[in-house]
């Protein structure tokens, strides 16, 4: 007798060669966003002086030679939370990819089942027990024939989904070490307006014991005192609020290297009283910023699920093809299930096609092709975004620059005014007024030089975050960038799994 399944098997085969092209639009990356006034800009403009061409740095961060700059950033990419979060979020896409993988594979397990069943009188056949028991064991299996490309759709939704968020968590971990260098330059920023106001407040109060002195001995008013003790309160009234955003500065970092602000000791930030010099800083072009950049990276991705999705959508316009089989035991006794007779199988394909549902069907073909349309204005503006970053932070750091020269050349102007003014009144000429003046102007002069510094270096910080580098170091053997919680999950399981 000839075997049924020979009939079966190359209709099977035929149909498994046929299912070599999936459904729905084929994904192209997009080279370049739609600009409609004007083509992709080939370089970044006219740079400011200090910015050339060239690749940008990885570990931008050492160009500033500050070690501790350097430790801080390699202790927050390895214990940040919100790197752990990103990494997780990964996780949990590379686990949903390798879901969808298993569409490709069959489905199906062992089942065990008993059946006790009586009949009605007018449902028992002459001559047959009203009263049946059935045991059965058995192997069931289904496999989809992804002949129309729903399951392919959905691997390659799939893993673009988890594409987009490996991206995100490189845009993470970037972000935090731009965020820990911002941080450590404002800590040490208010270190040395902390350093200004104790130094200018030192010199007030000798201002202020001159004055007394000068009262004593009839030389100088009441007036010329209370106004000396007024500008030292002045600038002492500075120092609670420096106090707080020092406080507040070192708890942002302690935040950021995933420690609790109670506990945490921040290094020692030593101001600087310099200008910041660094080498000229590669920025690349604008083309190299659309592969460095990570939000863009996961924008791309987006777009790409978002396209597969419609190739998802589209399958279910066509029949849906399954090879069903099962083999095991049935009989009526346990004993009989040792039987020759108990062993009982079949396979063959079912053919599902919901025909009447195409109109729900192209609803969600729509919807998906709306979704995408959307992904794909959502890259460009994510793109122009990038762009606007870049330019900013140039103009800035050009800025910065400018204002940092021109505070440098006023502080040192009111700082020898200042000091001729004392030495005019010591000698009996001017008048007090004029020393206050000249102090208060002091003062103001050296704070602002101090937050030129900061903003100098602030600068710099915001040029390599927004030209995207940094992630890159996490590639490398020697790096822990996977944030707080990738080991403490660890316990989580395992907790989990033993249970109460």
């Amino acid at each position: 007798m000839r075997n049924p399944y020979q009939a079966i098997l190359p209709s099977l085969t035929a149909l498994i060669l046929a299912g070599c092209a999936a459904v729905g639009p084929i994904y192209s990356p997009p080279s370049l966003p739609s600009l409609p006034s004007s083509q992709f800009p080939a370089s970044f403009g006219e740079s400011p002086a200090g910015l050339g061409s060239g690749a940008v740095e990885v570990a931008w961060w050492r160009a500033f030679e500050d070690p501790t700059l350097v430790t801080l950033i390699q202790r927050a990419l390895a214990a940040n939370h919100d790197i752990g979060i990103a990494a997780v979020r990964l996780d949990e896409a590379m686990a949903m990819l390798g879901e969808s993988r298993q569409g490709f594979l069959p489905t199906g397990g062992a089942g065990l089942g008993y059946q006790n069943r009586r009949w009605s009188a007018i449902e028992t056949p002459p001559g047959q027990p009203r009263r049946v028991e059935t045991y059965r064991g058995a192997v069931d299996a289904s496999w989809e024939i992804d002949l129309f490309g729903r399951v392919r759709r959905s691997v390659e939704a799939a893993q673009a989904q988890a594409g987009s968020r490996e991206a995100l968590l490189r845009g993470v971990q970037a972000g935090v070490a731009a965020a820990v260098a911002a941080t450590w330059f404002e800590l040490g920023g208010i270190e040395a307006e902390i350093t200004v106001a104790a130094d200018i407040s030192q010199s007030q109060r000798e201002s202020l014991g001159q004055v007394e002195r000068l009262v004593r001995a009839g030389s100088a008013s009441e007036f010329d005192r209370l106004r000396a003790e007024a500008l030292l309160r002045q600038i002492e009234v500075t120092v609670p609020e420096l106090e707080r955003r020092r406080a507040a500065t070192a708890n942002a970092l302690a935040i950021l290297l995933g420690e609790a602000p109670q506990t945490f000791k921040p290094p020692i930030a030593t101001p600087s009283h310099e200008a910041l010099t660094v080498r000229t800083i590669a920025v690349g072009d604008p083309a190299a910023l659309l592969s460095r950049r990570a939000d863009i990276a996961a924008a791309e991705r987006t777009l790409a699920a978002a396209t597969a999705r419609i190739g998802v959508e589209t399958a279910g316009l066509y029949p849906e093809i399954q090879v069903q089989g099962s083999i095991g035991l049935v009989a009526g006794s346990l004993g009989a299930l040792s039987g020759a007779g108990a062993l009982s199988s079949f396979l063959g394909p079912v053919i599902r096609w919901s025909f009447l549902d195409t109109g729900r069907v192209r609803a969600r073909i729509a919807a998906s092709e709306a979704r995408t349309k959307e992904a794909l204005i959502a890259y460009d503006q994510t793109v122009l975004r990038a762009l606007q970053e870049t330019d900013d932070a140039f103009k800035a750091y050009a800025a910065a620059g400018s204002t940092l020269g021109l505070r440098v050349i006023e502080s040192a102007a009111n700082r020898e005014a200042a000091r001729l003014a004392r030495v005019r009144f010591s000698a009996g000429e001017g008048i007090y007024l004029d020393v206050l003046e000249a102090e208060r102007s002091d003062f103001a002069s050296r704070r602002a030089l101090a937050v030129a510094r900061t903003h100098q270096r602030l600068a710099v910080v915001s040029i390599y975050k927004a030209l995207g580098g940094g992630w890159e170091i996490c590639a490398q053997a020697d790096e822990d960038c996977g944030g707080a919680h990738r080991n403490s999950n660890v316990r989580v399981v395992k907790q989990i799994s033993r249970g109460p």
